[in-house]
C-alpha cells in the first residue's frame, strides 16, 4: 500500500476514535462499540491477512512499487 493511503488510514482510524470517545464522554454508551469494532477489526487483519480498508484505499491510491517492506 501507499504511503498516502497509510496516511489516509491512520487518519480515518484517529478520526473514528476521536468521535467515539467524544460520544462517550457525552454519555452516549453506543461510542464504545465503535472502539470494539475498531479492535475487532485489527484482531481479524491480524490473524488473516486482510483489512478492508488496505483492500479498498490501494484501489484508490494504487500499489506501491519498489517496497522496501
Amino acid at each position: 500500500m501507499s504511503k498516502s493511503a497509510i496516511r489516509v488510514q491512520r487518519a480515518m482510524m484517529g478520526t473514528l476514535l476521536l468521535i467515539a470517545l467524544i460520544l462517550m464522554h457525552l454519555g452516549y454508551s453506543w461510542g464504545e462499540y465503535i472502539i470494539w469494532f475498531i479492535i475487532f477489526m485489527l484482531y481479524v487483519s491480524a490473524a488473516t491477512g486482510f483489512c478492508p480498508s488496505d483492500t479498498i484505499l490501494g484501489k484508490i491510491f494504487g500499489k506501491q512499487e519498489g517496497s522496501c517492506s
